[in-house]
């Protein structure tokens, strides 16, 4: 196990039961031991959000805007690759509840 550096952050107790309901059902699925740090990172990874950075340096660079565009649709199109292997080699997915 590598170096991790550690802090503290508040939540409060609604937070810190919304979080264990989730690490619960998230150890059930994947059959594995987690930590709040584990399901916190797969709750932001599976949140949705995509960070634009690149996509921003494109368009901040003076690349055409339908040069950007093939670009999210690229990625948009690797996060769904992604997805379905992940999919095939764990089986069960957490799925978001929107």
């Amino acid at each position: 196990m590598g170096y991790t550096l550690s802090t503290t952050i508040k939540v409060s107790r609604e937070t810190k039961n919304l979080l264990t309901r989730v690490l619960t059902k998230l150890e059930a699925e994947l059959g594995r031991r987690l930590t709040y740090d584990d399901v916190i990172r797969i709750l932001i990874e599976k949140s949705g959000f995509r960070n634009p950075e690149f996509l921003l340096k494109l368009k901040g660079m003076g690349v055409p805007l339908s040069v950007v565009k093939e670009a999210h649709r690229i990625l948009e199109e690797e996060v769904k690759l992604e997805e379905e292997a992940y999919e095939r080699r764990y089986g069960v997915r957490y799925k978001r509840s929107n």
